[in-house]
């Protein structure tokens, strides 16, 4: 039994800020303390993580002991995924690791242990704040694993998702276009700008002219952003431009699957 079911058959309770300690000691546990020591744990990965966090590294050397990453978090949750997103990144880029797929594995498990939202969803390598469980799945996960195929529009939509993570919702709807305007261009095998493909990316799509209304909208919406960015730039509802997030996982995901049978 689980310590999630035993706690639920058991009636205990379960507060944010507890299960928050929880995946911090999990992380600790399994990556900083276990995983980490045994693959390429030595003072350059500890300097070159301190350096992207802008930490001085110095400070943590005590008596030419090596300090674990658990001393820079300080059981702190931000910085916790901090150091764990710098990690994957440093892992992904530099091929000598091959590690990135095993932090990913013990941050998805970390997460699936926790008895209540964290607010925070792991994909492709970095940490992005959760929505609906559902949507995320199906909408923001399987569109980045779909375009794979496609790398300039994959960096498009994660540009949108990083600035929808950072919490400034300005740069979530020009990027999101930008990948569906690059992806019909890749499919299409044209160089047209979005509205002239606005009809062919209808018809791939379906032959209702509903589909239609649909994408003039997705289209007529940024272009009215962008038109009046600077005096929109605070007034921004943070639920539209999460359903244009959506709407532009579900175009990119329709698009693709379309095109691939």
């Amino acid at each position: 039994m689980s310590l999630k079911e035993f706690e639920n058959n058991f009636g205990i309770e379960a507060t944010i800020e507890q299960e928050k300690l929880r995946f911090i000691n999990r992380i600790e546990n399994r990556i900083f303390e276990e995983f980490l020591p045994y693959n390429y744990y030595d003072k350059n990965l500890f300097n070159q993580v301190c350096y992207e966090m802008g930490e001085d590294a110095n400070v943590y050397f005590r008596n030419d002991r090596f300090p674990p990453f658990s001393a820079v978090t300080k059981k702190d949750f931000n910085k916790t995924l901090l150091v764990v997103t710098v990690l994957a990144d440093i892992f992904n880029k530099d091929e000598q690791y091959h590690l990135v797929d095993n932090i990913s594995d013990e941050v998805t498990s970390a997460i699936s242990k926790a008895r209540c939202d964290l607010g925070i969803k792991w994909v492709n390598g970095s940490f992005y704040p959760s929505g609906d469980q559902i949507l995320d799945t199906q909408l923001i996960e399987s569109s980045f694993l779909l375009l794979d195929q496609y790398p300039n529009e994959k960096i498009d939509f994660k540009n949108a998702l990083d600035n929808y993570q950072a919490g400034s919702l300005y740069g979530v709807v020009e990027n999101c276009y930008l990948a569906i305007e690059g992806l019909c261009r890749k499919v299409l095998n044209n160089n047209e700008t979005l509205d002239k493909n606005r009809v062919d990316l209808k018809n791939i799509i379906s032959s209702s002219n509903e589909w239609g209304a649909i994408l003039s909208n997705y289209i007529r919406y940024a272009h009215e952003y962008r038109r009046h960015a600077s005096e929109n730039r605070h007034n921004l509802k943070p639920e539209e431009v999460e359903a244009y997030l959506y709407l532009t996982g579900l175009i990119i995901r329709v698009v693709i699957k379309k095109v691939s049978t």
